[in-house]
């Protein structure tokens, strides 16, 4: 009786050990396919996320008094540069001075109470760092653009 209990003793064993080994096996079969379920959502959260940061446009305004205020803005079909100043002065709540020329468009004289002329700088635009010479309500705005407004001298 004794061997008996010895061999049932082992085949215990035996049995605990097999079914331990499935169940890791098992735990480890769901561990990779919720890991795979995982990797895949997180790849589309970046396609859309990457998605939604070309539908924007990086506006800076550099105030050149080591202000600058910055935001990302979703455009629409015609947006200009300056809807977007307009949309962001209400958004920072500051104020926004212009002057309308019939042939050319808005000029833009003061934003955030920095008024042109004053210490013989100007407001100027550059999109993707490059100088239009054309007025900011005429200038429409792509995905992806970067448009910065710089208070400095005339660089024209």
């Amino acid at each position: 009786m004794f061997t008996k209990s010895r061999v049932s003793l082992k085949v215990a064993i035996i049995i605990l050990i097999v079914l331990t080994l499935g169940a890791i096996c098992l735990i480890w079969g769901n561990y990779k396919s919720t890991q795979k379920e995982i990797d895949s959502l997180s790849q589309g959260f970046d396609k859309i996320i990457g998605k939604v940061i070309k539908e924007k446009v990086l506006y800076k305004i550099n105030e050149g008094n080591g202000k600058i205020i910055s935001s990302q803005m979703v455009i629409s079909e015609g947006s200009t540069v300056f809807s977007l100043l307009g949309e962001l002065s209400q958004k920072e709540n500051f104020k926004l001075e212009t002057k309308e020329y019939k042939e050319m468009g808005i000029l833009v004289e003061s934003i955030d109470g920095v008024k042109n002329g004053t210490d013989n700088n100007y407001w100027q635009y550059w999109i993707n760092n490059e100088l239009p010479m054309v007025a900011a309500d005429k200038k429409e705005v792509k995905k992806g653009d970067k448009i910065e407004w710089k208070f400095a001298p005339a660089e024209f």
